[in-house]
Formats: structure tokens, sequence, C-alpha cells
């Protein structure tokens, strides 16, 4: 098998949009574990001090943003695994 030399071919310059929604790194996991505990612990602090409601549902949604980075790195993970 012989590989070309030069550039890769125009369609192929970029990486699709899925692959940047895939969590690879152990960094991701990092980021989305501090941010599940962060937002989820803020929530339930702002609400505790009686904050105002966009306070507490935008530190909730932080953190289920985080969680959701989690999950997907462990699914994104599960998926390499398989493929080898």
């Amino acid at each position: 098998m012989t590989h070309s030399v030069g550039p890769p071919s125009p369609g192929r310059r970029r990486p699709a949009l899925r692959n940047w929604l895939r969590p690879q790194g152990s960094r991701f996991l990092v980021l989305g574990v501090s941010m599940a505990v962060g937002g989820l612990a803020g929530a339930v602090r702002s609400a505790m001090d009686g904050k105002g409601i966009w306070t507490i549902l935008g530190t909730f949604g932080l953190g289920i943003v985080g969680v959701l980075i989690a999950v997907s790195y462990f699914v994104n993970y599960e998926d390499r695994r398989g493929r080898h």
C-alpha cells in the first residue's frame, strides 16, 4: 500500500464536527466532574442562601452539562475500546 505525499485532499482537511463533540482525553473527564460537582453543589448552596431563581437554574444547568460531559466521556471510551 502506498501513501500519497502532500496535503490531504480538499474533502478531508477538517475533522468532522462529531469528533469535536466526543471528549477523548482524561482532561474532559476532569472538566466534566468538576463542572458537575461545582454546578450541583452551587445550585444547592444558592437555593439555601435564597438567591434568585436564575442564579439557581444557571448553576444547576452548569452541573447538568458537567454530568453530560462525564457520561459522554465514558460512552466514547467504551466505543473506542470496543472497536479494537
